[in-house]
């Protein structure tokens, strides 16, 4: 139920049906963005941390990328 009202005011908003749209918008372009620099964050570490071409622990910085999909599907 919640996640169907979610949407419903996700499209209410993307229709400018409300006259809080552009905040809205820029609320979620901040949040892609932010998302954005974390993930680039990650990925520029991982290869730094393997420059040389050789990985000594292909799990190695993994962890946090492992405890979400543990989290996802559910495993314990």
């Amino acid at each position: 139920m919640a996640i169907a009202l979610f949407l419903l005011c996700l499209l209410l908003v993307s229709f400018s049906a409300t006259p809080y749209a552009k905040t809205a918008d820029m609320a979620v372009i901040a949040v892609r963005f932010t998302l954005v620099i974390a993930v680039s964050v990650l990925v520029i570490r991982e290869k730094w941390r393997n420059r040389d071409g050789v990985s000594r622990n292909p799990d190695a910085g993994n962890d946090w990328l492992q405890w979400m999909r543990r989290w996802f599907t559910g495993d314990t």
